[in-house]
């Protein structure tokens, strides 16, 4: 049975995240050239090895087509429409989409969530349901305001880092049972800590929203894989969250290491050690590679939550993940072990 009609989808910031969702998601539209042209990365994770204008590895979910793009620079909306055969109508304001979408899809590749919150207002207040990639927001309080919104409207959003579905943590987690379920973890996240000769003049412990967008996949991946009944945080280093200790109700003890990228690339290892049979399981590197297919099943998720209404993942859930770093935050600048909840009813609160 053929697919129903394309939901008609709009994507805001035509950044990297744009061009790597956007091409699974309308890849029918999708121009090779266009995409070696205007984002040689993204089209490197896609490609095959003997044939550069073959995207072989892409993971085409369709269903979709992007009818309307919006830039705060315009010549790179321009570039991205270009790219999907020139069908995206190029906005000169987010307003300008609301009329002519089904969905929006909020990209997200570098920054920190900061604007998040003005860009998802005009979709949420017109029933419009809204992905809003991450991080969800720069700061709780944003979080909170986005989920307000969306349920004063009754309009499904959803949030999601690659690294809470990609496959590759799945097929770690099953060995778990090798050591008797893991107690211990060590996370290494994408990154997110850069160096001061980076951050020029700024605090070393601040302008965090910075690096949210890195930082985030650190504590995604970790409640993806060891749970998430965090229930205090403790960060340290010289640098933005640089190890960020995690004590869960469980008794689990887990570590996100957000070391400098350009003393370890971006990208990710885990490690587990278990108590009940001993021993420990660690992965090898996954990178953007294997992160291609967790973007796949947030497409897919997204696709769902248009078609039946029904958001994928509990809005407490986004909300928490934005907690958990403001409670490092707090510990990186007090010193002090922090508990989630405490953040979370404003008892202890980021000044």
């Amino acid at each position: 049975m053929a697919d129903r009609k394309p939901i008609r989808v709009g994507v805001i910031r035509c950044d990297t995240h744009g061009y790597y969702f956007g091409a699974q998601m309308d890849p029918r539209n999708l121009v090779p050239a266009g995409l070696v042209k205007h984002n040689y990365i993204v089209a490197h994770y896609y490609q095959d090895i003997y044939d550069p204008w073959k995207l072989a590895k892409l993971p085409r979910v369709g269903g979709f087509e992007i009818a309307r793009c919006y830039d705060h620079d315009r010549a790179a909306a321009e570039a991205f429409s270009e790219t999907f055969s020139g069908v995206p109508v190029v906005c000169d304001a987010v307003e300008e989409m609301v009329a002519g979408i089904d969905a929006v899809f909020i990209s997200d590749c570098d920054g920190g969530g900061g604007d998040h919150l003005a860009f998802a207002t005009p979709f949420l207040k017109a029933g419009i349901p809204t992905f809003v990639d991450k991080p969800f927001a720069a700061t709780l309080k944003d979080a909170r305001a986005l989920v307000r919104l969306a349920e004063s409207t009754g309009t499904p959003m959803y949030n999601e880092s690659i690294l809470s579905v990609v496959p590759a943590a799945d097929l770690f987690r099953r060995r778990f049972a090798e050591i008797g379920d893991a107690t211990v973890g060590v996370i290494k996240g994408v990154g997110g800590a850069f160096s001061q000769e980076n951050l020029g003049q700024r605090d070393a412990l601040g302008g965090i929203e910075d690096r949210m967008a890195y930082i985030i996949h650190g504590v995604a991946l970790a409640t993806n894989l060891f749970g998430s009944d965090v229930d205090s945080v403790e960060a340290m280093g010289t640098l933005p969250l640089e190890y960020v200790h995690l004590h869960m109700a469980s008794g689990k003890e887990v570590m996100i290491l957000n070391t400098s990228v350009e003393h370890f690339p971006e990208r990710c290892n885990f490690y587990a050690a278990g108590y009940s049979a001993g021993g420990a399981v660690t992965s090898g590197p996954i990178g953007d590679f294997e992160f291609i297919y967790g973007g796949q099943k947030i497409l897919l998720n997204f696709k769902r939550m248009i078609r039946t209404g029904q958001r994928p993942r509990p809005y407490d859930d986004m909300i928490f993940h934005i907690a958990i770093i403001e409670a490092a935050q707090i510990s990186q600048r007090t010193g002090q072990q922090v508990r989630v909840s405490d953040v979370v009813r404003g008892k202890v609160k980021l000044a």
